[in-house]
């Protein structure tokens, strides 16, 4: 990624990530799909009930990794290969301790959750299985997750593209399995989606070791590269956690409205998970790119390909708006069962809430091309700072919006912390780079 042209390499790196990204999101989109057709509408409600919740550990799950990334395509451009092994190997001990916290505070939290969020009565036992379920597969994420972001690191975005297309077919043919065949309803959806996982995370270990890309001779803890590693991914863990708290704050007055709208809310939200798949591998894409001549002192070529990263993906995400507004009433049927008697309605608060995002979706796409460049930079406070403004953004209007626009008021509530963090972000970039280009002319 040192040289080039910056927009070739950007797309080519990051058009791998969006397929797998893709199929990564199919996972949960395929379960909610199935589960809305087949099992209904209580049951599609109640995987959408635990979305943020699920959102909150996760995003731990998949941020410290990508954290850790960072130093490591860092290192790896600095062609410093026993720091480099180093950084991978305290990085791998990082993940298990995180991962093992994780997994007990998530499966003891989450009926106290689902409580704090107002669940429906009607759906709190369907969200307790399910996400309970989920979170079993926590440290299978961090595994995957953990061994993706040294792949990327060294510039490979097929090997763990391979993985997601494995285990998200998988995932179809066992949700469809266990749903149908089995009839084990929301717990099945849950159970296909863990044994999908450990596929994936079995795949992109084996390229790995398979690559030679860490040597576990003398593998030892590091206390200085422990602290590097998690200086830089501390911020970005916690980033995750302060979006996941807005989200459960939205959520929450979500439920307010009861499981239809809910259920509608869910479809609308699950088809905003693949609208956000080009952004989040386009901004991967632009973090490893930056890290890379970050630490090979390219100052120009960071700047370069953050600005044409920044134009591509707002031509991305117009394309993607022109496709919602032509065949996303469409897309949202495809979660809904045309013969319950609540259809009609469910149906137009999932196209409305799909609707308003697709017009303001180049936010979204700024957000993550500026905050990903940051973070290339070794920068991951002003990220946090940013998530924290979408925090109080989305808190702010979910509970103020509602009395002027009604239940529209919380469509809303997400664009414009979209639009207040991508905001602050852009401007943020172009201060730190201008202040570290001194140095990288050093």
């Amino acid at each position: 990624m040192t040289s080039g042209k910056p927009y070739k390499i950007i797309i080519l790196f990051a058009l791998p990530l969006m397929l797998g990204n893709l199929f990564n999101q199919l996972y949960y989109t395929v379960d909610s799909a199935i589960v809305g057709k087949f099992v209904g509408t209580k049951a599609l409600s109640a995987v959408g009930a635990t979305d943020w919740l699920n959102y909150l550990f996760m995003s731990i799950i998949m941020l410290f990794p990508q954290g850790f990334g960072i130093l490591i395509a860092k290192e790896y451009g600095n062609n410093n290969k026993e720091k480099l092994n180093k950084v991978i190997q305290n990085s791998i001990i990082l993940a298990v301790i995180i991962a093992i916290i994780v997994v007990i505070l998530g499966e003891s939290l989450v009926r106290p959750f689902l409580t704090l969020l107002n669940t429906p009565i009607e759906i709190k036992d369907l969200s307790t299985t399910y996400i309970s379920i989920i979170f079993i597969g926590i440290p299978i994420n961090m595994c995957f997750h953990l061994t993706s972001s040294i792949l990327r690191s060294f510039g490979d975005s097929k090997s763990p593209l391979i993985a997601m297309i494995v285990a998200a077919i998988s995932n179809v043919l066992l949700d469809l399995f266990f749903i149908i065949v089995f009839n084990w309803g929301i717990a099945g959806a849950a159970i296909a989606t863990v044994i999908a996982q450990l596929l994936s995370a079995i795949i992109t270990t084996f390229f790995v070791v398979k690559h030679k890309l860490v040597s576990f001779k003398s593998f030892s803890f590091d206390k200085t590269i422990s602290k590097e590693l998690l200086i830089l991914a501390l911020p970005v863990g916690i980033q995750g956690i302060v979006i996941s708290i807005g989200g459960l704050v939205l959520q929450s007055q979500v439920n307010i409205y009861g499981y239809e709208f809910g259920a509608g809310f869910t479809a609308g939200n699950k088809v905003y998970g693949l609208l956000e798949v080009c952004a989040t591998s386009y901004g991967l894409a632009i973090t490893t790119f930056v890290s890379q001549n970050y630490g090979a002192k390219n100052a120009d070529r960071i700047i370069k390909g953050t600005n044409q990263g920044a134009i591509i993906s707002v031509f991305t995400s117009l394309i993607i708006t022109t496709l919602i507004l032509l065949f996303g009433k469409n897309i949202v049927m495809l979660f809904l069962d045309k013969n319950s008697t609540n259809y009609e309605y469910v149906l137009e608060v999932g196209y409305s809430y799909l609707k308003i995002m697709a017009y303001f979706l180049f936010a979204l796409y700024l957000l993550y091309n500026f905050r990903s460049a940051i973070q290339g930079l070794s920068n991951t406070i002003i990220p946090l700072s940013s998530g924290i403004l979408e925090l109080i953004v989305r808190i702010v209007c979910a509970f103020t919006l509602p009395i002027a626009l009604g239940s529209t008021g919380l469509f809303y509530s997400e664009i414009l912390a979209w639009v207040a963090a991508a905001i602050l972000l852009v401007i943020s970039f172009y201060i730190i780079y201008n202040n570290k280009k001194k140095y990288l002319y050093l």
